[in-house]
């Protein structure tokens, strides 16, 4: 699963005809269509590459998603705000131990 918008969705039929569409514009969108095998090839590699790696959307949706209250979801947003450990819990009216003590109960790869 992926939450990120493609602007650009690809048509391979029969790994022989590939229709390539472009991006939406004012003015519409371009499509390309190819029987290039190569170019075929190419992209059918890429999307096997990634079908490959993907997660089951199944799998996802059966884990146990803890519960994230109002603290933990604003500790977050200072997580993705990009500032330091020190600006956010600064920002937040932490001391930097609290800050960095709950951002380890969220439990999240750092």
């Amino acid at each position: 699963m992926s939450g990120s918008r493609l602007s650009h969705e690809t048509v391979i039929i029969g790994r022989r005809v590939m229709i390539l569409a472009g991006a939406e514009t004012p003015t519409g969108r371009d499509y390309t269509v190819t029987t290039s095998q190569i170019l075929a090839d190419g992209v059918h590699s890429l999307f096997q590459a990634i079908w490959d790696t993907a997660v089951d959307p199944d799998a996802c949706l059966r884990k146990n998603i803890p519960h994230l209250d109002a603290d933990g979801r604003v500790i977050l947003e200072a997580l993705g705000s990009g500032l330091t450990d020190e600006s956010a819990a600064k920002q937040l009216g932490l001391s930097l131990r609290t800050y960095r003590r709950r951002v380890a109960e969220l439990g999240l790869p750092r």
